[in-house]
């Protein structure tokens, strides 16, 4: 129960993350709206009423001001649509809050739902919760994708391990002090799998700590609590796939892989 617990409050914290960063886009892109220009607008307009064409046509003032109102409402068009995007940002976070939470209330009784996911726009999602904090500590994302089928899986579950390995990574390219911060997103399937790896250059595992990270409670973060790849690796099996880790050492960065199981190709026939 403990364990369930500590794994609900991780995940969740992780998205947590993200919808605080969409929320303070949001209101500073509103506290410096230009939205009091356009009343300064009104107003002249207003002031010059019974004059208006000689206003627009003769004043110096008046002679800026329509090119003025054209540059404001582009201006504030874009920003209209950079808010909307943070916003679906948000609900989509939250939205899947809800299931992490739901999905646990359940645990004891019911496996989560399966249903047919592209598994590309899942790798995707899970890059779109974190990457209003990559671009701010000025990771550098890469992709590297292939065409996969569509296979059959617990949607949730899979986005919460993808989640934690992309922060994981931002964490460590952070950890590294090294300006060229990178992440690579890769997308392969063979063998009967599909292999999600999440790669980046950061501060790398020594080989002793690549299966000890799995293990609950073992973290080497000063502000890590070891929850995450536990987790994550239980949520893998569960899922009949694998989570593996791979790194050549202190420095040299690291690659983590979620290997899920293909369906055979009568399963969507």
């Amino acid at each position: 129960m403990a364990e369930v617990a500590t794994g609900v409050l991780h995940n969740v914290g992780n998205v947590l993350n993200s919808v605080n960063v969409s929320a303070t886009l949001v209101a500073e892109r509103i506290s410096k709206s230009k939205v009091s220009g356009l009343s300064r607008a009104a107003a002249l307009l207003q002031e010059h009423e019974l004059d208006l064409g000689a206003y627009l046509s003769s004043d110096l003032r008046g002679k800026l001001l329509p090119a003025y109102l054209l540059q404001l409402s582009e201006h504030l068009q874009a920003d209209q649509e950079a808010s909307v995007k943070e916003l679906n940002f948000l609900r989509q976070n939250i939205d899947h809050i809800k299931v992490i939470v739901a999905m646990q209330q359940t645990f004891a009784t019911a496996s989560g739902v399966e249903e047919r996911v592209n598994v590309r726009e899942l790798l995707e999602d899970s890059l779109r919760m974190d990457m209003s904090s990559l671009i701010r500590h000025g990771v550098e994302v890469i992709h590297e994708i292939d065409e996969v089928p569509l296979i059959m899986l617990d949607k949730h579950k899979t986005l919460q391990i993808l989640v934690n390995l992309v922060s994981n990574a931002r964490h460590a390219c952070d950890d590294s002090g090294r300006t060229d911060k990178r992440l690579t997103l890769r997308l392969t399937s063979g063998d009967g799998r599909v292999r999600l790896s999440v790669t980046d250059n950061g501060a790398g595992i020594p080989a002793e700590n690549l299966t000890r990270i799995f293990n609950h409670g073992f973290t080497t973060r000063k502000d890590g609590h070891g929850f995450g790849l536990h987790s994550g690796a239980l949520a893998a099996k569960e899922l009949g796939g694998s989570l593996l880790a791979q790194s050549d050492g202190i420095g040299l960065g690291a690659t983590f892989t979620l290997e899920l199981p293909l369906p055979p190709p009568e399963v969507f026939a």
